[in-house]
């Protein structure tokens, strides 16, 4: 996903819900690398290992946990 706007840009519980959709779609890949407080810095989603262009990187560079 290449993003044009902020509006585009993906929200972190909605790369959470797609990781968590690609691992019960049995996706070949599908895993997140964590900073050391617990939260996702890197989801990698590849759903058919023999397929071109169906991978997604999402890697997140600034996080600030939210009020609750």
């Amino acid at each position: 996903m290449v993003v044009q706007s902020l509006g585009e840009v993906p929200t972190i519980g909605g790369l959470l819900e797609e990781l968590e959709q690609a691992r019960r779609d049995n996706a070949d890949k599908a895993e997140a690398e964590y900073a050391p407080d617990g939260h996702r810095v890197l989801i990698f989603l590849d759903h058919e290992s023999d397929a071109i262009d169906d991978e997604a990187l999402y890697v997140i560079t600034v996080y600030e946990p939210g009020d609750g």
